[in-house]
């Protein structure tokens, strides 16, 4: 496929967002599944895994060598300090990560994470050299009730921080009514949203030399990823349940090369 992005990645990035899923031992095997398939074939795409923090260490060993990059699934706007039950972006880092996944509709939602919030995580996490894939996307009744793009023009706007460039920031649009729920936006909804979100972030941001990668994220399988990745701006995908089976993520992986 063509990259409609070129000044930023000649490929499409595919990440993949494990989310609290995953022992050590059957995560293990499923990786290595990918790999001997990675391994005997041309990527055409950048590859992320997200896995969780209890396998950060393990990923960490396992990476090296097969062309994909590590990241991590949250990081504190902290450094460092008496934050129990929290990660740093610095211990995400000494764990060799590239990429760190902050403002998920998940913690948007049941950890009641603001934007505000979204732009102190990214803006640590790229003191620490980490890039960010920053998410947002509205609720069904936000989109139901007309305000999809209010709602999402307020998220790009308050969560993107003064040290995002291009070459370390993806916004991933992840409409909240697609996570998990099989349901999939219109190829024609897609595009809207993702030409309108570069529209905010040249307009009306402007601290951009280059625009930074716009991914979607929401119900991918390995039926619609070809679909969505064919759409204008479109340059990449954050994918969930279907990265948990490694066959599955895997075609989507030949989809998007």
């Amino acid at each position: 496929m063509t990259k409609k992005n070129k000044n930023i990645r000649e490929y499409p990035i595919v990440i993949a967002n494990l989310k609290m899923n995953g022992l050590l031992r059957e995560s293990m095997q499923n990786f290595k599944q990918l790999r001997s398939k990675i391994n005997d074939s041309l990527l055409g795409c950048e590859i992320v895994m997200c896995p969780p923090y209890t396998l950060l260490r393990d990923f960490a060993e396992k990476v090296p060598g097969t062309g994909i990059k590590l990241g991590a699934q949250n990081c504190h706007d902290k450094a460092d300090g008496a934050y129990t039950g929290s990660i740093s972006a610095r211990m995400i880092k000494d764990m060799t990560c590239e990429y760190v996944i902050v403002g998920h509709s998940e913690r948007r939602t049941t950890r009641n994470e603001g934007s505000e919030l979204i732009c102190k995580k990214a803006e640590i996490a790229h003191t620490e050299k980490l890039n960010t894939i920053i998410c947002i996307g509205e609720t069904l009744y936000e989109r139901e009730n007309d305000l999809a793009k209010i709602v999402v023009r307020e998220q790009v706007l308050h969560s993107i921080p003064k040290t995002s460039k291009a070459e370390n920031t993806i916004i991933a649009y992840e409409p909240v009514w697609a996570i998990g729920t099989g349901k999939t936006p219109t190829l024609e909804q897609i595009e809207e949203m993702h030409k309108y979100i570069s529209y905010v972030i040249k307009e009306e941001i402007k601290q951009f030399e280059n625009e930074p990668r716009i991914v979607y994220g929401g119900s991918i399988n390995s039926s619609n990823a070809k679909s969505i990745l064919s759409a204008e701006h479109v340059d990449g995908l954050l994918v969930g349940k279907s990265s948990l089976d490694p066959d599955e993520f895997w075609k989507i992986i030949e989809a998007a090369g």
